[in-house]
């Protein structure tokens, strides 16, 4: 059973938002002053070293995390109106509606989710 139009329309909306989102939080992250691509970088805000590289750190982190975000969000549009969105890559099961909802990107089912973080010791506690 493929997806019904309403809940495709308000996976695409809601797709769509956090995309803009997540455009504004990278443009924020990584364009400086002057225009020009870079990680903020916190020196001159404190004159510990380790800080300042822990810190750096973090940011770099997260520029990296939501771009993975954005990339994930692009590639759920491409696949909504395909007969395979909404589908478990890997039991072929129909993922659960609600859990679309809560997170549009989502490959796979519960299921297979907790199996695949298990099997793959996903650090940090990852998403399901």
């Amino acid at each position: 059973m493929s997806l019904a139009t309403d809940l495709r329309n308000t996976l695409r909306d809601k797709l769509q938002q956090r995309r803009v989102q997540m455009l504004a939080d990278l443009r924020d992250e990584s364009i400086s002053d002057e225009g020009t691509l870079a990680v903020r970088s916190h020196r001159g805000e404190t004159d510990d070293e380790a800080v300042v590289e822990s810190m750096d750190a973090v940011e770099i982190a997260s520029t990296a995390r939501d771009a993975t975000e954005l990339a994930a969000i692009d590639s759920a549009l491409q696949r909504l109106d395909t007969p395979d969105f909404g589908i478990c890559i890997d039991c072929g099961a129909e993922i659960e509606p609600a859990r679309l909802l809560a997170e549009p990107t989502v490959l796979r089912c519960t299921a297979c989710q907790q199996r695949f973080e298990h099997q793959h010791h996903t650090p940090g506690g990852a998403r399901l």
